[in-house]
């Protein structure tokens, strides 16, 4: 784990880039695997949850969806990101939650705007 922290006004984003390009180097010089960055910057500093494995027993609970939103530009919060994350980032974390037992229950308005956004609209 790194972290960076800060006295007062929070860094500039040219400082945070330079850790992060500090941080991925040593990653690479030691042979590491870099899990997860945040706030991600591009698609492989996301961490994915793995799927369930085929053939492995559903929950006997139903589906249900228990947050508050019925709106994209709510949810970003929620799943980690900030609205102006980059939208690759945003891609992969929207899938995982579309991944979620408790999608099909979530919101028509949500699920539509989350397939428009997929589709690039």
């Amino acid at each position: 784990m790194f972290s960076l922290f800060f006295d007062g006004e929070p860094p500039s984003t040219a400082t945070v880039e330079d850790y992060r390009v500090l941080l991925r180097g040593t990653v690479e010089r030691f042979g590491l695997a870099l899990v997860e960055i945040t706030p991600a910057a591009s698609a492989d500093e996301v961490h994915i949850v793995p799927s369930e494995p085929v053939g492995a027993p559903e929950s006997t609970l139903g589906p249900a969806w228990d947050l508050p939103y019925d709106d994209l530009s709510q949810m970003w919060s929620h799943i980690g990101l900030r609205r102006d994350a980059p939208r690759e980032v945003k891609e992969i974390k929207l899938r995982e939650v579309m991944r979620s037992p408790a999608w099909p229950a979530a919101p028509a308005k949500l699920r539509r705007q989350a397939e428009s956004f997929l589709r690039g609209a």
